[in-house]
């Protein structure tokens, strides 16, 4: 088992200190960026993934930390005692799993809040041993360089899924870096597919997988 939050942590302060170490004129730029500026309209987008996570949410009626399931016999505990549950318990057992994104887009529009939008020309998306070819979408960045995407991605097995992401960019020693999460999700069934070979694959594509992840912006 992984346990996110200190994963995410490490990750970023390893990426502040990579880049703290580039020279002094590289870091000209820091802060809140303009879209506008550093993606004109046309300009195309790559969005990678530094390090990622994916999670499978429990069902609410699941062991969720030994609560309400009759194993114990305590429907009424408190809700400190809940809180303490849901922190030693939930977080420690949820499954986790790396997972990576690739993101090809191309601006498109500017907005009139400053920002831009995309269109997503295609990339992949990996976790736990499965991957998705994204075979479309549409995002952007809005005002205080917030980040919507959503799209659609299909399996080997011909499945379509829907993935979102949201999230925010900031500009640190000439690099775009954002914080992404979301989900992706099946939308329909091929029946036709094979069974699925990764263990509750299909029960996790059903109810969602949650993403989170630590990402770069580059242009070409």
């Amino acid at each position: 088992m992984k346990y996110a939050l200190p994963a995410v942590l490490l990750v970023i302060l390893v990426v502040i200190g990579t880049l703290g170490a580039m020279p002094a004129s590289a870091q000209s730029s820091s802060g809140q960026l303009n879209p506008q500026t550093q993606f004109p309209v046309n300009t195309k987008l790559q969005i990678t993934s530094v390090y990622g996570l994916e999670t499978t949410p429990l069902f609410a009626g699941s062991n969720f930390g030994n609560r309400n399931n009759g194993q114990n016999g305590n429907h009424n505990q408190s809700p400190r005692y809940a809180n303490q549950q849901w922190n030693l318990t939930y977080l420690r057992n949820i499954p986790t799993a790396n997972s990576s994104i690739t993101i090809d887009a191309q601006v498109t529009n500017d907005t009139l809040d400053g920002g831009v939008l995309w269109t997503v020309q295609g990339g992949s998306i990996a976790y736990n041993g499965t991957t998705l070819t994204v075979s479309n979408g549409k995002g952007g960045i809005g005002k205080l360089d917030r980040i919507l995407m959503i799209g659609n991605a299909t399996d080997s097995n011909g499945n379509t899924l829907r993935w979102t992401l949201e999230g925010l960019a900031t500009l640190y020693g000439g690099s775009v870096i954002v914080s992404l999460t979301g989900t992706v999700a099946q939308i329909n069934q091929n029946t036709t597919s094979a069974t699925p070979t990764q263990p509750n694959q299909d029960l996790a594509f059903s109810r969602g997988v949650s993403l989170t992840y630590i990402a770069t912006i580059s242009s070409s």
